[in-house]
């Protein structure tokens, strides 16, 4: 479960890139248990006919790296 996202944007495969918390739940059942709990991800989601759900990609290192991701993001 997405608790509370930063910020997104859609590439042009259809996918979306996301930054946000993550519940626990979420978090172990991605198999990115080893990156830790707490603090904001990077993840993709995929919703496909053949796959659907969350990749996680990264741990984003605080606050404003996740915002300067966003920023990176609006700037593309």
């Amino acid at each position: 479960m997405v608790d509370d996202i930063l910020g997104s944007t859609v590439l042009k495969d259809g996918t979306s890139l996301h930054i946000a918390t993550l519940s626990r739940r979420t978090i172990v059942d991605s198999n990115a248990g080893h990156l830790g709990f707490e603090g904001y991800f990077l993840f993709e989601a995929i919703d496909k006919p053949i796959v659907k759900g969350i990749n996680i990609l990264a741990k984003v290192t605080d606050l404003d790296a996740a915002f300067r991701l966003i920023d990176i993001w609006k700037k593309r």
